[in-house]
This record gives structure tokens, sequence and C-alpha cells, in this order.
């Protein structure tokens, strides 16, 4: 059973690893194995199938079902997704959540909020992001729905 412990255990390492990822490409470290092992241990595309959506999609390539597409939205560099520049590259220094709600259900988890990211260059966005998160069988909580966009400015 999926508990509120769970839940913010997740959001807590989903915002530690967009850190890690762009400290790793600082460090001049292999970001691609890096941001894969991210993926593997934390998304479901090895054992299920994953509905990604980015921020900053468009177009044919807005969804991400294959663990490809999401690689390259993280970091860049795979002439199949010619538009995406490595979001977690930039690097991002600090990143949080808040307006946090959610149900829980069974193994899974619903899960909204805003995620807030602070660049080293000290600019700060927030985005508006939803989550299920799924306990899979070999006991990980994995990502099995990740939407994200950016607020609404009317």
């Amino acid at each position: 059973m999926f508990t509120d412990q769970m839940v913010h255990a997740t959001l807590q390492t989903w915002c530690d690893n967009v850190v890690a990822v762009g400290k790793v490409h600082s460090d001049s470290g292999d970001v691609h194995a890096f941001a894969t092992q991210v993926l593997s241990d934390n998304y479901d595309y090895g054992a299920g199938k994953v509905l990604f959506k980015p921020t900053l999609t468009h177009g044919a390539q807005t969804f991400r079902p294959t663990k490809a597409g999401a690689l390259s939205y993280f970091v860049g560099g795979d002439p199949e997704f010619p538009d995406d520049k490595g979001f977690k590259l930039k690097p991002w220094v600090k990143v949080w959540y808040n307006k946090l709600d959610y149900v829980l259900h069974g193994d899974i988890a619903i899960v909204q909020c805003n995620v807030h990211f602070i660049g080293a260059d000290d600019s700060h966005i927030f985005v508006n992001k939803s989550f299920v998160f799924k306990e899979c069988g070999d006991g990980k909580v994995r990502i099995v729905l990740h939407q994200s966009s950016l607020p609404y400015q009317p």
C-alpha cells in the first residue's frame, strides 16, 4: 500500500535527481550514463509503460513514451529529438516541490504539485506537475505518469 511517506520520499528523490544530473554534467562526468540510470531506477520504462509529457515539448514529439525520448529531454544530444537541449543540464542547484496534493489508491499515488527550480545563475522557474507513482513488484517506487506544464499566464 502506498503511504504519505512514500509520496514525499519519491518527490524528494525526483527533485534531488534533477540537481544530481546537472552536477554530473558540470563536473564533466558521464551525464548520459548517469541520467540513464536515473531513468531506470525511477521510471517504469523497463517493466511497463510510462506516460511522459515534458514541459518544453511540442508537435510530434510532445509525448515521450520511450526511455530514449525521456533521456533526450533530460540531457539532449539525440538527433531523433533535435529540439531537446537537455533540461536537466542547466545546472539546477536547488529543486523543491510545494502546493502538494495527492490521492493514494492501493499500490499507486496520484500526485499534483508545483516544482521550483533555481539555476546556478540564480534564475527561478516553477512548473505544474502531475505524477502517478507505482509501487512495483520489486518493491521500488517508479513513475508511470509524468506531466509537466508552465503555469497559465492569462
